[in-house]
């Protein structure tokens, strides 16, 4: 009986062995693979560069910082209507594209109908610019009709007319962020430079630069138009109304 419990004492030892040695190694292995995936710097691990924030919390950001956000998000914006169409572009897209948070677009522009409005107003704005510019009447016809005929002007007022069904809102913008603000921009120099009638003329005026020539870019029949041929354009729009003392050329 003796010798039956020694052997059964025996076997239990060298099992007991036997599991220490396994876990040792399970954990010595597990250190090492740890070590490998996040190797450690100044005794702090280094985070794999994909979970990296895309904002960064540094403190009240400056005016300048703020501004240039805005611009990165409306930008993405531009981006991603034309792309997607309003409908289907989704402020975690834009988000996204810009690195910041849906939070910081929400804190800037409200919603995607607030991002819209504030990028249309941007757009009008390097069109025909604010009354602080020098402009004559002529350098800002001329500059109207170049941008208006840009790719990305053209793909936005395409995107209104395709879904300005499903989202009425969106030509009201186009319509009194854009073509009021240049109407207006137009009635400010033909009042300083031609005395009364300035809303009646700059509104003739407006649909003149459009002209034909702009509905067969928006079908797509024409190339971007040339900064030259634009201030000819211009030219020849303004010598119709009476608008310049210089003859069409």
């Amino acid at each position: 009986m003796s010798e039956l419990l020694f052997g059964l004492r025996e076997v239990a030892v060298e099992e007991s062995n036997r599991i220490n040695d396994t876990t040792s190694y399970h954990s010595t292995t597990t250190s090492s693979v740890d070590v490998q995936r996040y190797p450690q710097s100044e005794g702090h691990p280094v985070q794999p560069a994909n979970l990296e924030p895309l904002e960064r919390k540094r403190g009240r950001p400056t005016e300048a910082g703020r501004i240039e956000r805005q611009e990165q998000i409306l930008d993405a914006a531009l981006a991603n209507f034309l792309e997607y169409g309003f409908g289907n572009a989704t402020v975690d897209r834009i988000a996204a594209d810009a690195r910041v948070t849906k939070r910081t677009i929400y804190n800037y522009f409200g919603n995607k109908d607030g991002v819209f409005t504030e990028m249309q107003g941007r757009l009008a704005e390097t069109v025909s610019g604010d009354s602080q510019n020098r402009d004559t009447l002529e350098s800002l016809a001329a500059r109207i009709v170049f941008r208006l005929h840009s790719a990305q002007m053209i793909g936005l007022h395409r995107l209104v007319i395709a879904e300005s069904l499903r989202f009425p809102d969106l030509a009201r913008t186009l319509h009194d962020n854009g073509d009021m603000r240049h109407v207006a921009r137009l009635a400010e120099h033909i009042n300083a430079e031609r005395g009364q009638g300035a809303t009646n003329r700059a509104e003739a005026l407006y649909a003149l630069l459009l002209g034909e020539d702009y509905r067969r870019r928006l079908l797509g029949l024409l190339e971007p138009i040339t900064a030259g041929a634009a201030a000819d354009y211009a030219h020849a729009a303004l010598a119709h109304l009476g608008l310049t003392d210089v003859p069409e050329r």
